[in-house]
């Protein structure tokens, strides 16, 4: 499996990527069972995914909601990867991709931004429908987490109000259209910290800690869905 340095961590990732960035060897081996591949990011206002997807080989069509600005095509021309990817604005709830058309389609932080879960339930079975028979949907996903999570996330975010996050006890039920689906969850303390450094140290408590709490007490959940 693919080893990566923490620059190339931070381009795919961003933010709290110390944990976040867990998602990464989580998908690695699902990546590498296709070669040269087709994968659709969602929500990818900074390119990150697509990033990845492209250094692994695949040809990547690279969407958000709005329209882009030079961020992304900055990143991915940086790390030479820019005729691999294709660029659209999308709307996660109605994608306008044909069905069958991807082996993975991925997105991280992104279905909280829909508010209901009714949306997010169109989002995922989107998703489902322009796969592959046999691909995976990957995602990295906020979930609810503690009531202390809660309370943060509503007094220092200026989404926290009208996120809506994941729940847990939810996820079979919403993911049902999937043949398999495998998931686990990532963190406790670092979201609470206000700059990237504070969250690098918080993490670094997170791998002492986080393991011996409830899943549902964790922030981050990651999961590979095969369709």
């Amino acid at each position: 499996m693919k080893n990566y340095s923490h620059q190339e961590l931070s381009d795919f990732i961003q933010w709290d990527v110390e944990n976040w960035g867990k998602a990464i060897p989580f998908w690695q081996p699902y990546i590498e069972t296709v070669s040269e591949g087709k994968a659709a990011a969602f929500g990818e206002r900074e390119g990150g995914l697509s990033l990845w997807l492209a250094s692994n080989g695949f040809q990547v069509e690279c969407s958000d909601y709005t329209a882009f600005e030079s961020t992304p095509l900055e990143l991915h021309e940086k790390h030479a990867v820019s005729k691999q990817i294709s660029y659209s604005q999308q709307d996660i709830t109605s994608i306008s991709f044909p069905d069958n058309s991807f082996d993975f389609v991925l997105f991280k932080s992104v279905i909280g931004t829909l508010a209901t879960k009714e949306r997010q339930q169109q989002a995922l079975d989107e998703l489902h429908r322009i796969l592959k028979p046999g691909g995976y949907l990957l995602f990295a996903e906020n979930t609810e987490a503690t009531a202390m999570h809660r309370f943060a996330r509503k007094k220092f975010t200026n989404w926290g109000n009208r996120w809506r996050y994941l729940k847990w006890k939810e996820m079979d039920q919403m993911l049902s259209k999937y043949s398999k689906v495998e998931k686990k969850s990532i963190g406790f303390f670092a979201t609470f910290g206000r700059s990237e450094g504070q969250r690098r140290f918080l993490s670094k408590v997170d791998k002492v800690f986080a393991p011996l709490v409830p899943k549902s007490w964790r922030y981050i959940m990651i999961a590979a869905c095969k369709k």
